[in-house]
């Protein structure tokens, strides 16, 4: 089956990408799918549900070492103490 995406939906599915939601456009897409269906009650394939759930999983993955990539270092030693957090304040 194939489908024709309004212009006005192509940015949507773009900054979903480039945010790091979704790995490729039909990944996008199958989530969209998969919502449309539970909002209108009906069941979904378990293969899109799970390729949804997958594809959420790597999304937050990528998004956490995107984060953890761009943490400046905290140049002194750092334990689960107040003091290694806040070493200026005590």
């Amino acid at each position: 089956m194939t489908f024709n995406i309004p212009t006005e939906f192509e940015p949507v599915i773009r900054n979903a990408i480039e945010s790091g939601a979704f790995a490729t456009p039909e990944a996008a897409l199958v989530h969209a799918l998969s919502l449309l269906a539970k909002e209108q009650g009906q069941p979904v394939a378990n293969g899109a549900e799970k390729l949804s759930e997958d594809e959420s999983h790597d999304s937050w993955s990528r998004r956490l070492r995107s984060f953890a990539s761009n943490q400046k270092p905290t140049g002194h030693a750092v334990d689960d103490s107040r003091e290694s957090i806040y070493p200026d304040r005590f």
